[in-house]
């Protein structure tokens, strides 16, 4: 309950940090203008792909195969200097996640179960999501108003709507259940030259809801770690 009153807290504030930049964002493009200041913009479409490497406290986990991630969307930039360095971000994107590990889940009767670390299972269990996200960032690069090639580090937090939620293993296919968290944060770090930059990522909160077990009846984890490969288009 805490923590569901806490993610409810959290989205309400970004959505409110969220309307408040994108309604006074023309206002200061306004005063810019006014004041013949060389503001200039960096609104960029970004595309990205990683591969994750997946952290647990399950002593027996491994993962089957690669787990990877897929990001797309649109960041509108708001400079905070009058020569365009230093900028926040703020956007809207989608992203795909497919989780390729060795658990299985154990029904224990009606509406209950349990996740276990199978030696041998039959069959990979895969976890798979489609989240709508809410991108802040802050943002710094060495760009001018003639120059679209430039170095460039943004870092920041993604809000995410996990809204499809898949687990399928053999004929097993459960789609939008209880297990994985609707809402969660991301922390993320991009770095590069132009186009091509490089991206790093981490999970501020569970994967899993606080009702999913192991076997031993202890909370499961799993935590993502993302690199790779993030395409800023202008």
């Amino acid at each position: 309950m805490k923590r569901a009153l806490f993610y409810s807290k959290l989205s309400k504030s970004f959505f409110a940090l969220v309307s408040f930049l994108f309604l006074f964002s023309p206002l200061w493009g306004q005063d810019e203008e006014a004041s013949q200041t060389p503001f200039f913009r960096e609104d960029q479409w970004y595309l990205g792909a990683s591969f994750m490497i997946l952290q647990t406290k399950e002593p027996a986990f491994k993962p089957q195969g690669l787990s990877r991630h897929f990001q797309w969307g649109f960041i509108r930039d708001i400079p905070l200097t009058s020569n365009g360095k230093l900028a926040t971000g703020i956007g809207l994107g989608m992203s795909f996640e497919r989780y390729t590990t060795n658990i299985s889940r154990v029904a224990e009767g009606v509406g209950k179960f349990y996740y276990t670390i199978a030696d041998q299972p039959a069959a990979p269990l895969f976890f798979s999501t489609h989240a709508l996200e809410l991108p802040l960032s802050f943002r710094w690069r060495n760009a001018t108003p003639d120059d679209f090639a430039f170095w460039r580090v943004y870092g920041g937090v993604s809000l995410r709507w996990n809204y499809t939620t898949k687990i399928r293993q053999d004929a097993l296919e459960i789609k939008n259940n209880t297990d994985i968290q609707n809402l969660g944060a991301v922390a993320n770090l991009s770095f590069g030259y132009n186009t091509w930059n490089f991206y790093i990522a981490y999970p501020l909160t569970p994967f899993f809801n606080e009702s999913v077990r192991n076997a031993n009846q202890q909370p499961l984890d799993l935590n993502p770690i993302k690199i790779g490969l993030i395409f800023y288009i202008l």
